[in-house]
């Protein structure tokens, strides 16, 4: 309980999240001939669920879907600690 009450200001702390899609690897020079209209491929099918990122750690996967203002993400695994790794 004390340790609760030590850290619970942290959880107050916004902390920016990343959705990744997918990720692709290229080239300088395939970076710089890029161009409106342009199709990047991602190594992620689009059936295959997204991951929800923090401070580069996965805590969730999802799928996008239509929120009230645009894109959102449902959660649909969180992730659990990792054996062999401790949350501190």
């Amino acid at each position: 309980m004390a340790a609760e009450r030590t850290v619970g200001f942290l959880q107050d702390i916004p902390v920016e999240v990343v959705v990744e899609l997918g990720r692709a690897r290229m080239t300088i020079r395939e970076l710089a001939s890029l161009e409106r209209d342009d199709v990047v491929e991602l190594a992620k099918g689009s059936d295959e669920p997204v991951e929800l990122v923090v401070g580069g750690r996965v805590l969730a996967r999802g799928e996008i879907v239509m929120g009230k203002d645009g894109l959102a993400l449902r959660i649909v695994e969180v992730i659990g600690e990792q054996p062999g790794r401790s949350a501190g």
